[in-house]
């Protein structure tokens, strides 16, 4: 994962595509993709329990075609947040997104 200066001013991409439950799928991100090479995509948000608990390939495998994306995390915990970011830095998201208050 490239680290991206937290001083800069502005985000490297032109448009960031926000991140919405059962909507933001893989298919949809490649969709999007087409339409913008000049946009950041975000996964939906998925917890970190789902990624502990569950099939961490489901949530984290991506085309490589819809570079650069962002993971979304959801959670509460400091420790499984850390532990999910890594994964998402092993599975090669660009961003790590942290949602530590969507009502969902």
């Amino acid at each position: 994962m490239n680290n991206i200066e937290l001083n800069q001013p502005f985000s490297p991409w032109r448009l960031s595509v926000a991140p919405m439950m059962d909507w933001t799928d893989r298919h949809c991100r490649y969709f999007h993709r087409l339409l913008s090479r000049h946009a950041l995509l975000y996964t939906e948000m998925v917890t970190t329990g789902a990624l502990m608990h569950g099939d961490v390939a489901r949530h984290l495998r991506f085309n490589a075609e819809e570079h650069p994306v962002a993971l979304q995390l959801g959670g509460s915990e400091a420790a499984d947040l850390a532990h999910c970011a890594r994964l998402g830095e092993q599975w090669g998201y660009q961003e790590i997104n942290l949602n530590c208050g969507c009502p969902s």
